[in-house]
């Protein structure tokens, strides 16, 4: 895929990372944000160190397609976050996604949905996928909404497996299949998923 490789809807754009997104990262290691308030919190991993040491390996390695992670930057060109997929080749259709918006002014306005939805219609195109999944927690109503939202269903309920601040709260697992995702995207409005990449 050329260098100047992106997704584009109406508010973000997803693109591969570049050396200069390693000081966003390092800005956003901050514990007091909503992405990691919301974003999987009964984890004792408190900071993105681990994180940053591996996006800066990708970097010197080469990156590598099909993409498993990618930048969103609003349509206007500032980098808010990523998304990310858990994908293990011996074991393709438990691919799961993740998403971090990690501006808080960014929150609330559907930039995750749209960036969801580039990411997701990426994956099935790219990847011989029959299945995309994602694991939150019932603390996180928004990643909820907008699992139902883009047609996901729940999956499983793990009951009382996070602990967050001393109260126990439910893992959800939410999964949405190939035709399911072909049917559910001609109905969104959120934006008009080109065929083809038109960069």
């Amino acid at each position: 895929m050329p260098e100047d490789f992106q997704l584009r809807g109406n508010q973000v754009t997803l693109r591969p990372i570049v050396q200069s997104d390693i000081t966003d990262y390092e800005r956003w290691n901050d514990p007091s944000s909503k992405a990691f308030q919301f974003d999987g919190p009964w984890y004792k991993n408190d900071n993105l160190s681990a994180l940053i040491e591996h996006r800066k390996k990708k970097l010197s390695e080469g990156l590598k397609t099909p993409y498993r992670s990618l930048e969103i930057d609003t349509i206007k060109g500032k980098h808010i976050g990523w998304v990310n997929a858990y994908h293990n080749e011996n074991d393709p259709h438990a691919t799961a996604i993740g998403i971090s918006i990690n501006v808080d002014e960014h929150w609330g306005k559907g930039m995750g949905t749209e960036a969801l939805t580039l990411w997701i219609d990426y994956l099935f195109r790219e990847m011989n996928l029959i299945r995309i999944g994602f694991t939150t927690w019932q603390g996180n109503p928004m990643m909820l909404r907008v699992g139902e939202k883009l047609g996901f269903v729940e999956e499983a309920r793990i009951r009382r497996s996070c602990l967050v601040k001393g109260q126990f709260y439910d893992r959800i697992s939410m999964g949405i299949l190939r035709e399911e995702w072909g049917a559910r995207k001609a109905n969104l409005l959120v934006l008009d998923i080109p065929e083809e990449d038109s960069t």
